[in-house]
């Protein structure tokens, strides 16, 4: 099988990461031998793999194919095929399921889920509540996605799927990982800049505290939840609620049976919300020496003192074609430096 022409792969926290792979077509005894050899039908199971530095790859996306775009030119000589596909994470959405969770913790069932996509590991983050089916019952009425995205969404977390070096996947079900050392160092305006633009924009206007209360169904207790600041690591110095001034606070409102279930909604609204500085950028693997991905924390120098510093990765675009490989990207950040 051939080389693509041009391979485009997407990366975003929390979503499904997508590729796109763009053919020549050629014409072979009347017919397009690309378009039925079988390699690229519905289903076949791609890998792109890059360069990620000397003597280093790393996969950027593993999985199915579940598309095409084709365009014929007369004649053939500009005729292409366009591939989609996307990582494993397309299976969990197939097939829509009606079921009530035995009594335990979120995070119990997010494991049961991943384990009937074997291999694929699990990675999961224990969740701080629990639900009882003679009182609040978990319920799922959707996908094996959705339910575990809407999961993620209400205590603050983020699901997505890696492939490691061997070809392993792993689904992630945690809160985004702000704690260690940056993975990249991305610079401009210094003598061994990386990139030619960053654009910077914040908005302060969003909640940094949280209300949330609920009366006990079954004794009739009050269950507070409420949450004062955003409970996750800041990236600088000053966070959100040091910057905006004023009260600024969100009501979380939902039927739970614990402060801990209670709570955590109301931390995953605050950490929602919290993404108040974004950057958008290009780079290259050539000028990065490295490849960027969501879901790891990039160091951002050049910027001056306020917006230098660690930032989140949250979206890349990989671009690759015979002229090299290109990332665009999206970093946030939920703080900055006095």
């Amino acid at each position: 099988m051939p080389e693509p022409d041009v391979i485009e792969v997407q990366e975003r926290l929390g979503e499904p990461t997508t590729y796109r792979l763009r053919y020549t077509l050629s014409i072979g005894e009347g017919d397009f031998p690309l378009l039925t050899s079988g390699n690229l039908d519905a289903g076949a199971r791609l890998s792109v793999v890059a360069e990620a530095g000397k003597d280093k790859t790393e996969t950027l996306v593993k999985g199915p194919v579940h598309g095409q775009q084709i365009h014929f030119d007369h004649g053939g000589a500009a005729s292409w095929v366009e591939v989609l596909g996307s990582d494993r994470s397309i299976e969990l959405d197939r097939e829509v399921r009606a079921a009530i969770w035995p009594d335990g913790k979120p995070s119990d069932a997010i494991r049961t889920i991943i384990g009937r996509y074997a291999p694929l590991q699990a990675d999961v983050e224990d969740s701080p509540s629990r639900f009882e089916e003679q009182k609040h019952a978990l319920v799922q009425r959707d996908s094996d996605l959705g339910f575990v995205r809407r999961l993620a969404r209400r205590h603050g977390a983020l699901f997505w799927i890696t492939t490691n070096p061997q070809g392993i996947e792993t689904a992630h079900f945690r809160r985004p990982p702000l704690s260690g050392t940056p993975a990249r160092e991305l610079s401009i305006n210094l003598d061994k800049a990386n990139m030619p633009f960053l654009d910077i924009r914040w908005d302060v206007e969003r909640p940094t505290s949280a209300v949330a209360a609920q009366i006990d169904l079954n004794d009739k207790s009050v269950l507070s939840g409420q949450v004062a600041s955003n409970p996750l690591r800041t990236l600088g110095t000053m966070p959100l609620s040091a910057i905006a001034s004023g009260t600024r606070s969100v009501q979380v409102i939902a039927p739970v049976d614990d402060t801990g279930e209670l709570r955590a909604r109301a931390e995953g609204a605050l950490i929602e919300a919290g993404w108040f500085v974004r950057a958008t950028g290009r780079t290259s693997t050539r000028g990065l020496g490295g490849l960027l991905h969501a879901h790891t924390l990039v160091g951002l120098q050049g910027v001056g003192k306020r917006h230098s510093g660690t930032w989140l990765v949250g979206a890349v675009r990989h671009v690759i074609d015979v002229t090299g490989h290109v990332m665009d990207f999206e970093l946030l950040r939920n703080g900055w430096a006095a």
